[in-house]
């Protein structure tokens, strides 16, 4: 697992991995500007009223930089399963097989480092994203005090840390999908199809029901942080959500397991 996991580090370094990661940090960046300057310059609507409510408060930071968490989302997603399935569509996982014949070694080695190339680009996105609008601030007069306060800071990492749980999950999901499709054109069709569109509908329909499926559990991880701001708050309380957000990421690494080794490699 060890080998597996330093080979595929190896294989992030190449361009295009790295560019996933700076588009989410320059376009995040970019939406947490954005955000500011319509919360500083006036602006009115009921979409932005919690925004400009939670701005002067230690929650104030979070509330903007949060703001680009579905792009941070979809491009998380899009480097998973884009990296794990191109091994079926490129016709390499025969010869790591070969290199590596203990599947699940192989699969686990191939994950922990997605996972941490994943949290490690999503952590400097929102330390980048944080750093830009307290300079801003700063430059304009806005008082930051609260930000950088010790709750202020407390926030801002249980913030960090729910959003890293919520992308996990989010990659391992894009991980079965990745398994069952074996294809880097379906894998990243039907994840963001998944993540965009199903269960969004299920919660107009059956909102009781929806609450406990895995996209919006892990959601309601980082909008507990933030109520209303950012993301969803748990209806079910934060203790049950974040067993349920456990529970079904044990679920992905389970079934992806079984059938990533009960799998046909023919190319």
């Amino acid at each position: 697992m060890v080998r597996a996991f330093l080979s595929e580090l190896l294989k992030l370094r190449r361009w295009s991995v790295l560019a996933g990661a700076g588009v989410m940090i320059a376009a995040t960046a970019f939406i947490a500007s954005l955000t500011f300057h319509q919360i500083t310059s006036g602006a009115t609507g009921s979409e932005i009223a919690p925004l400009i409510q939670a701005f002067p408060t230690t929650q104030g930071l979070i509330t903007v930089i949060g703001q680009g968490r579905s792009l941070i989302i979809a491009i998380a997603l899009i480097m998973v399963t884009a990296n794990l399935a191109a091994e079926w569509s490129q016709g390499t996982l025969r010869n790591l097989l070969v290199r590596e014949p203990g599947r699940l070694r192989l699969l686990a080695g191939k994950m922990l480092a997605l996972l941490l190339f994943v949290t490690i680009s999503a952590t400097l996105t929102l330390a980048i994203s944080a750093a830009l609008i307290i300079a801003l601030a700063q430059g304009q007069g806005v008082q930051t005090a609260a930000w950088i306060s010790a709750e202020g800071m407390r926030a801002f990492l249980s913030f960090l840390g729910n959003e890293v749980l919520c992308l996990v999950g989010i990659s391992l999901l894009g991980m079965l999908i990745a398994v069952l499709t074996r294809s880097v054109g379906a894998a990243v069709g039907v994840a963001l199809v998944y993540v965009l569109v199903p269960e969004g509908l299920l919660a107009m329909v059956w909102p009781e029901g929806s609450k406990w499926f895995p996209v919006r559990v892990f959601n309601f991880l980082p909008g507990s942080t933030v109520p209303a701001a950012v993301g969803p708050t748990p209806p079910q309380g934060y203790t049950a959500a974040l067993l349920v957000a456990l529970l079904w990421m044990t679920g992905f690494i389970v079934v992806s397991a079984v059938v990533f080794r009960r799998q046909d490699v023919n190319a």
